[in-house]
């Protein structure tokens, strides 16, 4: 694969502006995670949490925050360590509780830029990143130096998140045979238990094109199954290979929109 020099209106190696609040997120609280592709650095798909989910939603000044990674290791043995870093400024109770509340907490930070389309996910799930305070009171100034920060090594660069952050409960299907995707639904659909199995059929997709939503199986005796169709509203599964909604199971499919013609295409899915 050739990395040319690409000549645009834009510089890429220009500093790309942080947004101003990042997303803290307790590894202990995460049931699934978005499913990284066969290129090893985008995610697939959408979170899955526990009920009440520890996270937390952290002003930090955009121009001092950093994101860098760096190597680890020995020849034909290099892995990287990720690092998020920021300052929030000032000194209030809410800001002390917050490290105190999060200080020894594996967690994962989510973070973007006002230039990128995506998100970075900084942190995994066998290497999460843990919180290093450092904070200052003087003459100078009142401000806390925040940096998340990798104890163990890992193989995979911060991750490029295009999904949805939802900390709401599931919406609850109660009919896995007319199956509504909209916005008022969230990102996350829980499909019931069954007895008796059905095929899993979307009675309408309002949602719009580009969305990443996950349904989650909802197990029972003869779970849902869902099939590769080529009608309006239906799935395109990879390799046409049907998803049986067992107890816990996961796939996340992305809205697209043909004309007149609704889509879910397969992203990911975890079993």
């Amino acid at each position: 694969m050739y990395l040319g020099k690409v000549y645009n209106k834009t510089s890429s190696a220009a500093a790309a502006p942080k947004e101003p609040n990042v997303t803290i997120i307790a590894v202990k609280s995460i049931l699934g995670w978005a499913a990284r592709d066969s290129k090893k650095v985008k995610m697939n798909g959408n979170f899955t949490f526990t009920a009440n989910p520890k996270i937390a939603s952290l002003y930090l000044t955009s121009s001092k925050s950093s994101a860098p990674y760096e190597n680890t290791g020995e020849e034909d043995s290099m892995s990287v360590k990720h690092k998020f870093e920021g300052e929030h400024p000032g000194n209030d109770l809410q800001i002390n509780e917050f490290i105190a509340e999060w200080l020894n907490e594996p967690c994962i930070v989510i973070h973007g830029s006002c230039q990128d389309a995506f998100r970075k996910v900084v942190g995994t799930k066998c290497a999460p990143v843990q919180l290093k305070p450092t904070g200052q009171d003087n003459n100078d100034g009142r401000k806390h130096m925040l940096v998340f920060e990798q104890f163990a090594s890992t193989e995979w660069l911060p991750g490029h998140f295009t999904g949805t952050v939802d900390f709401n409960t599931p919406t609850a299907v109660a009919d896995a045979g007319a199956v509504t995707i909209n916005e008022a639904g969230g990102a996350v659909y829980q499909l019931p238990s069954l007895a008796i199995t059905e095929p899993i059929v979307f009675a309408a997709i309002t949602a719009d094109a580009g969305t990443v939503i996950t349904l989650i199986g909802g197990g029972g005796v003869a779970p849902a199954t869902l099939s590769t169709g080529v009608a309006d509203k239906s799935a395109i599964l990879v390799n046409g290979t049907d998803w049986v909604a067992l107890a816990g199971a996961i796939i996340h499919l992305e809205v697209f929109k043909a004309g007149a013609t609704t889509f879910l295409i397969e992203k990911a899915r975890e079993e």
